[in-house]
């Protein structure tokens, strides 16, 4: 299980990984509250249907310098060994592997002779996978930015960066973000800094930069419509959600190469095709007829599961939205709705109408 650097991070706190055959798992160094939210997140699943999918949990062992030999044959050996996977689930990896394996052998004797400190990470849904060069934005939520029971130290200053910034009028603040140009074939990126320095004349204009991807106003459009779709579904969730999420983002990608985009809708186009030929064809056939045909029952069981299989498989996409970073979350049962997350999604669903209305009218 090869752990590898996140690509396509443009928000939150480093040391971040990636794994499996595509990276399509993001390892994430959690505390125990953001690991509880996902756990009693099934609890929720309308709001759950919005995160990151959670595989479980992992503890990495992250492995102090090793002193280096001065004869050492190994030119820039550093000493150091990267994180190595040490539980995934609570159960020792070097318990859950053939011994006989050289990778188990080589895992756990490192894991069991070099001294670190162990990290208890998420294990979440790579949103971006699926994506060619997806243009990222990490979107602050909420006015109020640190836990109640925060020092009263952290809690001055972390309200006068709401107050300094966005998060205190908007309820939302830009907190990193990079766009992909196809004609050089090189990310534009846009910092925590530059997030910090909109201002509610200006933050129109941050998003402008985010949406500044040279796909086409058709394009563009219609990934600006997609987004306000997802703004609309997602304001009715959280309107009725019992929860305190500090410092939580909305992550929003959509594609930024042109051809990779148009293959997205095409292949959307052609699961809807399959989905509404087989309606029709389900429709069209008697109670009589299906009932004389049990003894296909195997092989139509057989095709649907192979219908199913594809359609879990990811293929290119075009956009997509999810709620994520919940280390400062809470479920808040008979507390009602967390306003300022309600007044960041409301601007931002405003501002996204605003720029489909002024940059790109439907005749554009």
């Amino acid at each position: 299980m090869k752990l590898n650097p996140l690509l396509n991070q443009v928000g939150g706190h480093e040391g971040v990984l990636s794994m499996g055959e595509e990276n399509e798992i993001i390892v994430k160094p959690a505390l125990p509250r953001e690991l509880q939210f996902y756990e009693e997140a099934v609890l929720h699943p309308e709001l759950q249907a919005w995160m990151p999918a959670y595989y479980g949990s992992l503890t990495l062992t992250r492995q102090l310098p090793v002193p280096v030999d001065a004869d050492s044959s190994v030119a820039g050996d550093s000493g150091n060994i990267g994180p190595i996977i040490k539980a995934l689930n609570g159960f020792a990896v070097k318990d859950m592997m053939p011994e006989s394996t050289e990778e188990t052998a080589t895992t756990s004797e490192t894991a069991d002779a070099a001294s670190g400190v162990d990290d208890e990470c998420l294990c979440l849904e790579n949103v971006s996978h699926g994506f060619s060069k997806p243009c990222v934005l990490d979107l602050k939520l909420g006015t109020q930015l640190y836990d109640d029971d925060a020092p009263e130290e952290k809690k001055a200053r972390l309200a006068a960066v709401a107050a300094n910034t966005t998060s205190a009028k908007l309820g939302i603040r830009p907190t990193g973000f990079h766009v992909y140009d196809h004609e050089t074939g090189e990310f534009t990126k846009y910092s925590k800094a530059y997030g910090k320095a909109l201002k509610e004349e200006t933050i129109l204009d941050g998003f402008r930069a985010y949406f500044a991807a040279k796909i086409g106003p058709k394009r563009m459009r219609l990934v600006i419509e997609r987004l306000v779709n997802d703004l609309v579904d997602f304001l009715e969730v959280i309107k009725v959600q019992e929860v305190r999420m500090r410092s939580s983002s909305l992550l929003m990608m959509y594609e930024g190469d042109p051809e990779a985009f148009d293959e997205g809708l095409l292949i959307e186009q052609e699961k809807i095709a399959a989905v509404v030929s087989r309606a029709k064809a389900h429709l069209e056939g008697s109670e009589e007829e299906q009932n004389t045909r049990t003894g296909e029952d195997e092989d139509e069981d057989e095709d649907e599961d192979e219908f199913d299989d594809e359609d879990d498989e990811i293929s290119q996409k075009v956009t997509d939205m999810r709620l994520i970073d919940f280390a400062h979350s809470t479920w808040t049962p008979e507390q009602g709705p967390d306003e300022g997350v309600i007044l960041g999604v409301q601007s931002a669903l405003s501002l996204f109408e605003k720029l489909l209305q002024v940059d790109y009218p439907e005749d554009s």
